[in-house]
């Protein structure tokens, strides 16, 4: 039996595929089932999602948490439109073409070819795509948001906003030091992506300053022989401590 698992490897391998062993009970394989762990003890979890673009992480968040409440964040007109589209039968989804950002503001927002790679930051290096037009949008941070709209506690908040995610971290400062967002699920780019990135010990330290804890990270991306991003999962230091 060994000698045929052995074989079948080397021919998946052979064509280009790695099998493993599946173990769903194993931590920093799946951020979807690792956030289910964090919150099996909330029905109606409310969930941020910001850089939404047009709705790819949606049905991911519905599928982990089909009775949450979903808040997704665009800010280009033309994107939000097909977001709108997109997600028109999602119940409980509330669609809001902002930017969010470290401060109320009206910001450029450099639309690509490519809505995925639009962003506040100008294009760099690694970018991969040109920008095609520039719009002013609104930009608004999550604490003023949560409290003209009553929203008392994010269970996560995901964060996919092409290197502006620090800013929006820096726009949710009360609300993480008053311990009301339990997780965080955000992209990070290391790579010479955009013009104006944060390192990464800047956003880790101001996170870990905040009571953030790193769970794990997720599917590395690499440009040449170098991670150009990832996804990382932390936690509310808070609420693992009273959870344990």
């Amino acid at each position: 039996m060994r000698i045929i698992r052995r074989t079948i490897r080397d021919l998946a391998r052979y064509c280009g595929v790695e099998i493993t062993r599946y173990s769903p009970n194993e931590m920093g394989k799946d951020p979807f089932l690792d956030m289910q762990r964090f919150l099996t003890d909330c029905e109606k979890p409310v969930i941020f999602d910001v850089g939404a673009n047009v709705g790819q992480t949606v049905s991911l968040l519905k599928k982990a948490f089909p009775s949450s409440c979903v808040h997704s964040f665009e800010p280009s007109p033309t994107t939000f439109q097909i977001l709108s589209n997109n997600c028109r039968d999602v119940p409980s989804f509330h669609a809001w073409n902002y930017g969010v950002g470290s401060q109320d503001a009206t910001l450029s927002f450099l639309e690509s070819e490519r809505s995925d790679m639009s962003s506040f930051l100008p294009p760099s290096k690694f970018a991969g795509c040109n920008v095609d037009k520039i719009t002013d949008v609104p930009v608004i941070t999550l604490d003023a948001f949560s409290e003209k709209n009553q929203v008392d506690y994010i269970h996560v908040l995901k964060s996919d906003t092409q290197g502006f995610d620090f800013e929006v971290f820096k726009g949710a400062s009360r609300l993480m030091q008053e311990n009301k967002i339990r997780l965080i699920y955000f992209e990070f780019i290391f790579s010479d992506m955009y013009k104006g990135l944060p390192k990464f010990h800047d956003v880790f330290c101001y996170l870990s300053e905040n009571n953030f804890d790193l769970v794990s990270f997720y599917e590395s991306h690499f440009q040449g022989d170098l991670v150009g991003w990832t996804d990382a999962l932390l936690v509310n230091r808070k609420f693992r401590e009273n959870r344990s």
